[in-house]
C-alpha cells in the first residue's frame, strides 16, 4: 500500500497517488511529490460573468498530459498533486476536471468522486450562466458529475472515441461555431446569409461559415435542421442538400411553449428512428437550442434539470440562460412523465413538416383505430391501395427521402427584422412552395370527351357487334363500369368515393 501524503490545502483522491491541491504560491516537486497545473494553458472563454465548468476539450488535453505525468518512469513512485491558484472559481474549475476525469477515463461512480468534497472548508464555489442579469440558478460540481456519468452511462459521451481536432475546429465561430452535443443532436448558431444573395439559393454566395455547416451536416447525416429564430439565410440551402428544415420560431430569452416542446420531441424522435441526426439553432445556439434539446434529454434519458444544464455546458459552454434555467428546473417531471403518457403519432403534421408529434395515450389510440378501420377497408375493397390512404409510422418500414415542407410555423413573436421602409417583415416560409390548384374538373372533362367519342364511334357502327367483339367488349368493361380517362392512365370512380391513380404522381 502506497504511503499517504500529508499537505496543507490538498485533498486525497487516491492514497499515495492522486491529490487535488490548492495554494497561493509556486510548489515545488520533491523526491515524493510531483506537482502540476494546467490553469496557465487551459483557459475558460467566458461570455460574461460565467467561469466555467471547462468544456470537454479541455478534459481531453488535461488527461493527455496527467497520463504523462503518471507514466512517466521518474514519477512510477511519487504521488501527483493537480493543484490550482487559491482563487475560488479557479478551485471550482480544477475540481470538477479531475471529477469528471474520474468518471470517464478512471469509470469511478459519482459517490467515490465526491467523497473527497465532501464537507470542503471553504466550500467550491458553484456554477452560473452565461446570461447579463444576477446569478439566481446555480449548477455545483455535484450536478456536472452526476449530469457527465449519466450521459456516460446511456452512451451519450466517449472520451475513447473523442475526436479533439474535429471539436476545436468546429467550435470557432470561422468554421461554424457548432457542437456535436450526442449522437443525435447537433447545437449551432444561426448562418447569416447577405441580403443581396439571400434569393439567389447559390451555394457560392455563402460566407465560409455556412458552407463549413453545410459540408458537415451532409457528411455526419443530419437529417433534420430546426430553426427557432428570426431568419437570417434561405432554409432553401439545406433543403438542396437533402435536408429537411423546420422553424420553430419563439422570442429570444423566452421559453418555449409546451405544443413547441412536444412537436419537437417527436419531429426528433421520428428522425432519430430513421438514423438520422438532429441540427438545433437559434441566434447563438444556446439558450433557446439548449432549451429543446435539454427537454429531449429529460424526456429521453431522465437526467434532472440540473443534471441536464450542466452536461449541455460541459460539452458546449454557456448553454440554457436566465428564466430558461428556472422553466427546465419547473417542468423537468412534465418532460419525464411524457415518457409513459405520450407516445408518438401515427399522423404526420404539417405544422413540423410532415413528421410526427408526440400526442396524448388517446389520441394515438384514437389514430390507430383510424388507422386500423381505413386497413380493414383496404382489405375489403381490392381496388384501393393502402399507400394512398393510409400513413405508416416512423420506423416500420425502410427509409424514404423525407417531402419538402411547406408547412407555415405556429404563430410566436419571433424576431422580426426591419426592412428598407422601417416595417417589420416575417420570411413568408410557405412561398414558393404552394402547388398549383387540381382542376376538379378534368377528370369530369375527360370522361365526357371518352363518352362522346364512344357513343359517336357506335353511332357509325352498322347492324349489332359480332360474338367476337361482344367478347372483347366485356373484357375491357370493368365490372364496376368505371369510365376510363384518357389523361395518362387517371381512372375516377363513377361516384363519390376514393380515387386510384395509375401511372401519373398523385397530388
Amino acid at each position: 500500500m502506497r504511503k499517504r501524503v500529508f499537505l496543507d490545502n490538498t485533498i486525497e483522491f487516491l492514497r499515495g497517488r492522486v491529490y487535488l491541491g490548492a495554494y497561493d504560491y509556486t510548489p515545488e516537486d520533491t523526491d515524493e511529490i510531483v506537482f502540476f497545473t494546467v490553469e496557465d494553458i487551459l483557459f475558460y472563454n467566458r461570455f460574461h460573468l460565467d467561469f466555467g465548468p471547462l468544456h470537454i476539450g479541455h478534459l481531453y488535453r488535461f488527461a493527455v498530459i496527467f497520463h504523462e505525468i503518471l507514466n512517466d518512469p521518474d514519477n512510477s513512485g511519487k504521488a501527483v498533486v493537480f493543484y490550482s491558484s487559491t482563487s475560488t472559481r479557479q478551485r471550482a474549475n480544477a475540481a470538477c476536471m479531475l471529477c469528471c476525469y474520474m468518471i470517464l477515463v478512471q469509470a469511478w461512480t459519482p459517490h467515490q468522486v465526491l467523497q473527497p468534497l465532501a464537507q470542503v472548508d471553504p466550500p467550491f464555489m458553484p456554477f452560473r450562466d452565461a446570461g447579463y442579469s444576477n446569478a439566481d440558478f446555480e449548477i455545483s460540481i455535484q450536478d456536472v458529475v452526476y449530469g457527465v456519468w449519466r450521459a456516460k452511462e446511456n452512451g451519450l459521451v466517449d472520451l475513447n472515441a473523442f475526436q479533439l481536432e474535429v471539436y476545436e475546429k468546429y467550435e470557432r465561430v470561422e468554421n461554424g461555431d457548432f457542437n456535436v452535443l450526442t449522437p443525435d443532436f447537433i447545437a449551432f448558431a444561426s448562418p447569416v446569409e447577405d441580403s443581396q444573395h439571400r434569393l439567389s439559393h447559390s451555394k457560392s454566395q455563402l460566407n465560409a461559415p455556412f458552407r463549413s455547416v453545410l459540408k458537415f451536416f451532409v457528411e455526419a447525416n443530419v437529417q433534420l435542421v430546426v430553426r427557432l429564430n428570426s431568419h437570417l439565410y434561405e432554409k432553401a440551402h439545406f433543403e438542396n442538400v437533402g435536408i429537411k428544415h423546420v422553424d420553430m420560431i419563439f422570442e429570444d430569452g423566452t421559453c418555449p411553449d409546451m405544443s413547441i416542446v412536444s412537436n419537437f420531441v417527436g419531429a426528433a424522435d421520428t428522425i432519430i428512428k430513421q438514423g438520422g441526426k438532429i441540427a438545433v439553432h437559434c441566434k447563438a445556439g444556446l439558450g433557446r437550442t439548449g432549451c429543446l434539446i435539454g427537454a429531449h434529454l429529460i424526456y429521453t434519458h431522465g437526467f434532472t434539470a440540473n443534471e441536464c444544464i450542466a452536461f449541455l455546458r460541459f460539452i458546449r459552454p454557456g448553454m440554457v440562460v436566465g428564466p430558461q434555467q428556472h422553466w427546465l428546473y419547473l417542468n423537468q417531471n412534465t418532460f419525464r412523465e411524457w415518457k409513459y403518457t405520450m407516445k408518438l403519432g401515427l399522423q404526420p403534421s404539417d405544422m413540423i413538416g410532415g413528421l410526427y408529434p408526440l400526442v396524448s395515450l388517446e389520441d394515438y389510440k384514437d389514430q390507430r383505430k383510424h388507422k386500423k378501420a381505413v386497413k380493414n377497408k383496404v382489405d375489403n375493397e381490392g381496388d384501393y391501395t393502402l399507400d394512398e390512404h393510409t400513413m405508416t409510422p416512423p420506423g416500420s418500414i425502410e427509409k424514404r427521402p423525407l417531402p419538402p415542407s411547406v408547412a407555415v410555423p405556429q404563430n410566436s413573436p419571433g424576431q422580426p427584422r426591419k426592412g428598407q421602409n422601417g416595417s417589420n417583415t416575417v420570411e413568408n416560409i410557405g412561398k414558393g412552395g404552394r402547388r398549383k390548384p387540381m382542376d376538379n374538373n378534368s377528370d369530369d372533362e375527360s370522361m365526357q370527351v371518352d363518352s362522346n367519342q364512344s357513343s359517336l364511334r357506335s353511332s357509325r357502327r352498322k347492324g349489332p357487334p359480332s360474338a367476337e367483339e361482344s367478347a372483347v367488349l366485356k373484357e375491357l368493361i370493368p365490372k364496376n363500369r368505371r369510365a376510363v380517362s384518357s389523361s395518362g392512365g387517371r381512372r375516377s370512380a363513377s361516384g363519390a368515393g376514393i380515387r386510384k391513380i395509375s401511372g401519373t404522381t398523385k397530388r
